[in-house]
């Protein structure tokens, strides 16, 4: 294994890169104990050594320190450093292209991304209350359950996680996801939207979204094992080109073959143990993947297992994947193109083509032989402006169709006044009688509604639809239902209709000739009469059912530009439904200056055991000996007639002994052996902070003998 270090290993010291790989390997981002630390000792490397490397990573953030409840200390690996520390000592992982069929296995599903932003609309317009006993009402939880898309058999990784919950796995998923991402909030009546949380997030691309997800996904919803970590990761490889196949067991065989599958099969018997667990959850990572709309499963016409990363790839920056910066330059590059930064061409020139078509329509339906509407005429429309995104494309038959490049925050307001059939690539709603009513009872004027569906529509409303639209305002907002069930008419007219209604004569009382108190109990019976005659009311904002103290959830401005960009919430991790509780205790450390090593006593032995390479009484060179068992250090001495260092590890008595590891001069061997006192004539302990960048701190490629 060849060692390519990025700029960050680089500038790390030859321990503290051994020391760090052997980690990597081991326990990838999980924790690790100090025994196991001690266990994975280079074996050149003395204990103190070892503890100096560790400072060292320590120091410069290749490592956290942690603590458990009860005092025991960790070392792990950051999540955001692992990825670069994999790529950085581990290269050259295949990348062998499928040629000929493939049989599509499970399909990509729709992004990840839109199903949350359905979850959010759902919850914004419809609640999610919660019982007396903590869990979401069954009605709320399959209607949810049926506005999301993601198939249940794709997300067979998560059952474990799931534990206790009863909800389906993809409302499960969804409000976990929610809730880590600090966009809803829970309390005992039920989950709300945080409404600042939800302009940060809306404020992000879609790229940005999918790039954040994924994220989130690799470190909460994959197994801790280190080989399964290592295999996430080496797949959301940028070398793995979107579009096309690439076979899943190249992969597995180079990471048995570099040692990070973990357990490793007899000879012969390829795909058993662990290998073939680790394989199957390869497969099912895939799966999960493909549930979120990154990639494809499939088979070759061979029959081998093979997966396909779709167009949006998750794009993750070059310090949470190890990208060096030529090659993040590119993707910034791609990501400031608005064209390129969008789904697949075959998406883009969809869009344009149905762009295209729509135009030619309304070309047709507002030519100059074709006279407006009087009170179109009386009344224009804002024409669309211009603006950074571009703008949806409103059908003749009331469909609203949304290309990919549409921002988030325009998706957002549209959703607000129009509703949602479908959110795949080319998002599609519906503008309808009863969402113009609902916007209205969001405090919305239906002409605010009109005026910006024309503004932000590309190439504006055609005829019809503006017609139909006018028609139904004319029916809202004719009346006003306030919070005490005070009903408030436009004019007399309306009001005698109302006192002539034969059934609503026991509903209302007449006040004065435009309003009319309401019976509570009635109410929901009134507003149906009203919807009948043509006389609909709107719901003044903030004044019925105690909306006064809810927030505003969609504006026609769009929601406001955020001060801040969007961060995960603190302590993401313990939120949600399938939190694995909280990690132990992330430790404080000063990075001011080196690292530190004492030597308790050192002060007390003499300095010429440091300074002189001399010959001892047999007794002082014992003493020696211990010391440096006792301190973890090396010692120099002459063996053969070569001065070599050793590394003692257990000292025994009668007749006196000690084993531990010699390091041969000039072989970069490290041979266990067992010496005497009478085995060496000079001898000479070696401080770690002053040898540390010897001859033999820098060999990293030690072979060990037996």
């Amino acid at each position: 294994m060849e060692l390519e270090p990025a700029d960050d290993i680089g500038k790390l010291s030859a321990d503290a890169c051994e020391v760090l790989l052997r980690i990597a390997a081991e326990h990838a981002a999980s924790p690790c104990t100090a025994d196991s630390a001690e266990r994975l000792r280079p074996e050149f490397l003395c204990r103190a050594e070892q503890l100096l490397a560790l400072e060292e990573l320590l120091h410069t953030g290749m490592l956290e320190l942690r603590q458990k409840v009860w005092g025991e200390r960790l070392y792990q690996i950051p999540q955001q450093q692992y990825p670069l520390i994999l790529r950085s000592f581990w290269t050259g992982c295949p990348q062998v292209r499928v040629e000929g069929a493939v049989r599509v296995e499970h399909a990509a599903c729709s992004e990840l991304a839109g199903e949350l932003f359905q979850g959010l609309l759902f919850i914004a317009q419809e609640g999610l209350p919660l019982t007396s006993k903590g869990v979401i009402h069954k009605k709320q939880l399959g209607r949810l359950a049926g506005k999301l898309s993601i198939p249940g058999e794709y997300l067979t990784l998560l059952e474990s996680s799931a534990g206790h919950q009863s909800y389906p796995l993809p409302v499960t998923l969804i409000i976990d996801l929610l809730s880590v991402l600090g966009l809803i909030t829970r309390d005992n009546s039920g989950y709300g939207v945080d409404r600042p949380m939800l302009q940060r997030w809306l404020a992000l691309t879609a790229q940005e979204m999918t790039d954040t997800l994924c994220t989130l996904v690799i470190s909460r919803y994959g197994a801790p094992l280190p080989e399964e970590q290592h295999f996430r990761h080496l797949f959301s490889a940028a070398e793995f080109k979107t579009d096309e196949w690439f076979a899943v067991e190249p992969v597995l065989s180079w990471m048995r073959q570099n040692g990070l599958a973990g357990e490793q099969p007899v000879p012969g018997a390829a795909g058993t143990g662990s290998d073939s667990g680790l394989k199957q959850a390869s497969l099912a990572w895939i799966r999960l993947l493909a549930a979120f709309g990154w990639c494809e499963l499939g088979y070759s016409a061979e029959g081998a297992e093979c997966f396909r990363w779709k167009a949006r790839k998750p794009q993750l920056t070059g310090h949470s994947l190890g990208i060096t910066p030529q090659h993040q330059e590119g993707a910034e590059e791609a990501d400031s193109n608005p064209e390129t930064a969008s789904s697949s061409p075959s998406i883009a020139s969809h869009s344009q083509a149905i762009l295209d078509s729509a135009a030619e329509a309304q070309d047709t339906v507002l030519s100059p032989q074709r006279p407006v509407a009087a009170e179109a005429a009386c009344s224009p429309l804002p024409q669309a402006s211009a603006s950074a995104s571009p703008g949806f494309i409103v059908q003749p038959d009331f469909e609203v169709l949304v290309p990919p490049e549409v921002a988030y925050t325009v998706r957002w307001t549209l959703a607000g006044c129009a509703e949602l059939l479908h959110h795949e690539d080319l998002w599609s709603f519906r503008l309808t009688r009863e969402r113009l009513e609902a916007a209205a009872d969001q405090g919305f004027a239906p002409g605010e509604v009109i005026s910006w569906l024309n503004a932000h529509a590309a190439g504006g409303l055609p005829e019809q639809v503006i017609l139909a639209l006018r028609q139904w305002a004319r029916a809202i907002g004719r009346t006003e239902l306030a919070e005490v069930l005070l009903l408030s008419c436009a004019g007399e007219q309306e009001g005698e209709i109302i006192a002539a209604h034969p059934r609503l004569q026991d509903i209302v009382t007449r006040i004065g000739p435009l309003h009319f108190i309401v019976r509570p109990e009635a109410a929901g019976q009134l507003r149906k009469e009203l919807a009948a005659a043509g006389l609909a009311p709107s719901l003044r904002a903030g004044d019925l059912n105690g909306a006064a103290g809810q927030q505003r959830l969609f504006e026609l401005s769009g929601l406001d530009e955020p001060a801040l960009r969007y961060e995960l919430p603190a302590a993401a991790g313990e939120r949600g439904l399938l939190g694995k509780g909280p990690s132990p205790k992330l430790l404080p450390l000063d990075r001011g200056g080196p690292p530190m090593l004492e030597l308790p006593g050192e002060e007390a032995v003499p300095q010429m055991w440091f300074n002189q390479w001399r010959q001892y009484h047999v007794t002082t060179a014992q003493k020696v000996m211990e010391q440096a068992l006792s301190w973890g250090i090396k010692v120099r001495l002459s063996y053969g007639g070569k001065a070599a260092d050793f590394i003692p590890e257990r000292i025994s008595g009668r007749p006196w002994k000690v084993r531990g590891i010699l390091l041969l001069p000039g072989t970069e061997t490290a041979e266990e052996t067992e010496l005497a006192a009478e085995d060496w004539q000079e001898i000479q302990l070696l401080h770690p902070l002053k040898h540390r960048n010897s001859s033999s701190a820098e060999a990293g490629g030690y072979v060990m003998i037996r």
